[in-house]
């Protein structure tokens, strides 16, 4: 009679259909057996649901259908009184280790093997189990080289002894939305579905998303991590899903507050319920935990309220310009152009050249902010293209008009004023796009400038490089390439070396180079870094101009037919075919 009914069950485990997961495995027909005649059999039954969980042995049937080594397609519950424990739980792990049966014997046990707690969280001081205790357990199960088990920290306590507290199962219901963008975020699910198959090989060897967009509700403050008031690190880990419950959850860890920023005294105003954008990266932590990376993300917004956030903000918006002072970036062109520059620590890191960056303040920082009259003399700001904080790129450290230290009186930036930034960009720590620190400077404010990277009083950028419009030096420079131009400056000194930044010279003095010159905007211009470096090629041209045998050349007006491209490490002028000085011309006239 016992075999007739279990032959049933295995009829109705074949024709069961699973709603969580449509790779349903193959059917089983495993036999029980006892060692005692006189241990009545139970029979398999249940259909694994929450409704309808299995009993111990109808778990044991199904778990060793299974191919060795793999677990479940789908998360099943089980019900059974809990006979032995081996661990009840870890302090490190916050999971337990023990066994059920159907009667609370040692016959035909089942090992729920390193499962969470209630609610599928750890297990704390006070959560314990006893011997006889009535459970279900809902998650994932292996035939592990022949021993029936729940998968590591797959597997919680859904009830105990009738309590429950949510947790719901562990392959939630739901759909994967989103594409990660600000604005589509990826709701909790598609960012789990987003980091599915990176790679986790170590805690130093992993894969990572770029910066995407997640949003959700908070649905529960984990402990690991958490921010402590005015604590050490700064930093929370909660759980998000999208209706609140804790259903379909994805893991934010050791998420920076808002503005990308610590949380300090006073932000300890999460709370469950709370609607979220987490901006940032994420990973599959193990290979099996879906979460951001610690210390790479930050709240976005908080019930609505945004504070833009240190490198990027938001996304609305196209990339544009060229980095050029006839085509400055703006902000998010400005993030794009750093995006895969790489960051090894504070003193290695790569940069752009110097260029141009166009956009209205957003915020003024607190970090680096300079203060009338301070020791610093920077400032650190934000900007956008419209003022507001979404797609804002960070200007850390920035001087003055001129390339000067902020003095005192000269504490005139305020939000929503107009700027032209000049100098290096860099991608801090892989995530953040900024100026260098000490590396570049405001070259205009409000239309005012008053020379930019230097002081010196160079002229605003002229010309079209045609030869009735010939580009000036600073023009040139900010066109940065171009072939078969025209470009007209102040020959200052010749450059000796290889290198433009070590090697200048601003006379004629003692000069024995012929194959090159420096020119500039102003007669009188000694910052490099508003020369040109110009290639003199064999010819009449190099004869009729370089200083060494035409000395007397230094401080005239010249014009030049070549190539604008990287030269000694900067912007010059090469191939060189003809020029004109002093009314005469050399070489032929293109």
């Amino acid at each position: 009679m016992k075999k007739f009914f279990y032959s049933l069950f295995i009829l109705a485990m074949t024709a069961m259909t699973f709603t969580s997961c449509e790779d349903v495995p193959a059917p089983f027909d495993i036999p029980f057996t006892t060692d005692d005649p006189n241990v009545e059999t139970i029979d398999p039954a249940g259909s694994g649901t929450q409704a309808d969980p299995y009993n111990v042995a109808a778990a044991i049937a199904y778990t060793q259908q299974l191919e060795v080594g793999a677990e479940s397609p789908q998360d099943i519950y089980i019900k059974g009184k809990v006979v032995s424990i081996d661990e009840n739980y870890t302090t490190q792990y916050g999971n337990a280790k023990f066994y059920i049966s159907d009667d609370g014997t040692a016959n035909n046990r089942f090992l729920i093997y390193r499962a969470l707690y209630l609610g599928n969280k750890k297990y704390t001081s006070g959560d314990l189990l006893n011997e006889g205790d009535e459970v279900i357990i809902c998650g994932r199960v292996t035939n592990y080289n022949g021993t029936l088990e729940t998968q590591q920290n797959k597997a919680f306590l859904y009830s105990l002894n009738g309590k429950t507290e949510g947790g719901g199962s562990t392959t939630p219901t739901g759909e994967a939305k989103g594409s990660g963008t600000l604005a589509d975020p990826y709701n909790p699910l598609g960012a789990a579905a987003a980091v599915k198959n990176l790679t986790w090989t170590s805690n130093d060897v992993y894969d990572v998303t770029d910066d995407v967009y997640v949003k959700g509700k908070i649905s529960r403050i984990a402990d690991n991590g958490t921010f402590t008031d005015g604590g050490t690190y700064g930093n929370a880990s909660f759980y998000i899903s999208e209706d609140g419950t804790e259903n379909g959850e994805f893991y934010c860890f050791r998420v920076l507050y808002l503005g990308n920023k610590k949380f300090e005294s006073g932000q300890t105003d999460i709370k469950v319920g709370d609607e979220v954008i987490v901006l940032g990266k994420l990973m599959n932590y193990r290979g099996n935990t879906p979460e951001t990376v610690a210390g790479k993300a930050y709240l976005y917004s908080l019930n609505g309220k945004t504070e833009g956030g240190g490198g990027g903000g938001g996304t609305q918006g196209d990339a544009k310009g060229s980095g050029t002072l006839a085509d400055p970036y703006n902000p998010l062109g400005a993030a794009a152009a750093v995006k895969n520059l790489t960051w090894t620590s504070n003193d290695v890191y790569d940069a752009t050249d110097d260029v141009y960056v166009k956009g209205k303040i957003s915020r003024i920082a607190d970090n680096g902010t300079f203060t009338d009259g301070g020791s610093y003399g920077n400032a650190s700001f934000y900007i956008s293209e419209d003022g507001t904080v979404n797609g804002e790129f960070y200007c850390f450290r920035v001087l003055y008009l001129g390339n000067k230290k902020f003095e005192s009186g000269q504490t005139d930036i305020k939000v929503g004023d107009e700027v032209i930034v000049f100098g290096k960009l860099m991608n801090y720590r892989g995530n953040t796009p900024e100026t260098v620190a000490g590396k570049a400077c405001l070259y205009s404010l409000n239309g005012k400038t008053e020379g930019g990277g230097g002081g010196s009083d160079t002229p605003d950028p002229t010309g079209k490089g045609s030869y009735s419009e010939p580009y000036d030096v600073t023009a040139a420079i900010a066109a940065a390439s171009g072939t078969g131009v025209y470009v007209k400056g102040y020959i200052v000194g010749y450059v000796e070396g290889q290198v433009l930044s070590s090697g200048a010279h601003f006379t004629t003095d003692g000069c024995d180079v012929k194959s090159n010159m420096l020119i500039a905007s102003s007669a009188s211009e000694t910052d490099i870094s508003k020369c040109m470096p110009v290639q003199l090629p064999n010819g009449d041209v190099r004869t009729g101009l370089n200083l060494q045998d035409n000395p007397g050349n230094i401080k005239k007006e010249v014009l030049l037919y070549g190539n604008i491209e990287k030269y000694f490490g900067a912007t010059g002028v090469k191939a060189v075919t003809y020029a004109e000085i002093d009314g005469k011309t050399i070489g032929t006239k293109p």
